[in-house]
């Protein structure tokens, strides 16, 4: 609404209902005061019952076999098949976060079931074992250079 008189698109608005409720009570205010303006709401209210008078002598019937055929569609209404129900589930915004679930659930699982210390190893028991094959077949081609254990200290 400017200074004195609401624009005419502010009289259609209140005409609807569609203006906030403090610019309502100012243009109604207005109203009840300003005779010109006044008129220009009549006029509005009558443009509007005569465009809706017009739209209701227009107003066609179906014929009744469309309706027939509308009512018979919305009773034949079927839930969606499965495939549907599944792949609405694995939808991105679903699938990204689950898949970002599992594999943290997989990343703690697998590495949870370590305690974190070191398997010992017995070592005598690789080096007898070696000791053992090397004795029976020293000579042979294929067995490897016995280890000697030596010290550098000559002194003994």
């Amino acid at each position: 609404m400017n200074q004195t008189h609401p624009t005419p698109e502010e009289l259609v608005e209140y005409l609807h209902g569609e203006l906030p409720p403090p610019q309502d009570a100012a243009v109604h205010a207005h109203l009840a005061e300003c005779s010109p303006c006044a008129r220009a709401y009549e006029a509005e209210t009558s443009l509007r019952e005569l465009v809706r008078a017009h739209a209701r002598s227009e107003d066609r019937e179906l014929p009744y076999r469309v309706v027939a055929a509308i009512r018979d569609a919305a009773a034949e209404r079927t839930s969606p098949p499965a495939w549907e129900s599944i792949r609405s589930a694995l939808r991105p915004a679903i699938l990204i976060p689950a898949a970002a679930a599992l594999a943290v659930a997989l990343y703690f699982g697998v590495s949870g079931r370590h305690s974190g210390e070191a398997t010992p190893i017995n070592a005598a028991y690789y080096v007898n074992n070696h000791a053992a094959l090397t004795a029976t077949t020293p000579f042979s081609e294929d067995a490897p250079m016995p280890a000697m254990l030596t010290s550098d200290d000559q002194t003994r």
